[in-house]
């Protein structure tokens, strides 16, 4: 009940803010509710998850809501058969067409690993946190 008076207190997160906490399995959604005992997100997959407020005391917690500008990264692998360069460019194409990116001359494309299966090409962009959780939609 402690923490619950912390959180409620100091407004460090609200109702509506974007997070992700970091616990035995990763939480990413929007805060829902906050009680003095637990805090209710909706995960991305529309998932309510109950965290108990002595979690989001002792755990690390990212707020993506307080920023302007929020990276979001993601691997997709190819074949070795694959034209990198010609497979880079259509990716970040295809990114740059999503409304909620930002700043669209930072959207980039890097070979990251040769695997067994294929290549691993890693992307990275940057969208307006404001608009919602677009990062699974995204990916």
């Amino acid at each position: 009940m402690i923490a619950g008076i912390m959180i409620l207190s100091t407004k460090q997160i609200n109702i509506g803010d974007i997070i992700e906490v970091k616990d035995t399995e990763d939480y990413f959604g929007r805060i829902e509710e906050i009680t003095i005992r637990n805090t209710v997100i909706r995960t991305l997959d529309m998932r309510q998850v109950v965290l108990p407020n002595m979690t989001l005391i002792r755990k690390p917690i990212k707020t993506y809501s307080a920023e302007d500008i929020v990276r979001v990264d993601g691997i997709v692998q190819v074949d070795y058969e694959t034209d990198l360069p010609f497979a880079q460019k259509v990716m970040v194409e295809a990114i740059n067409t999503l409304s909620f990116v930002k700043e669209p001359d930072k959207t980039k494309s890097l070979v990251w690993s040769f695997d067994d299966s294929g290549i691993s090409l890693k992307y990275f962009f940057y969208f307006d946190p404001q608009q919602g959780l677009i990062q699974d939609y995204a990916k």
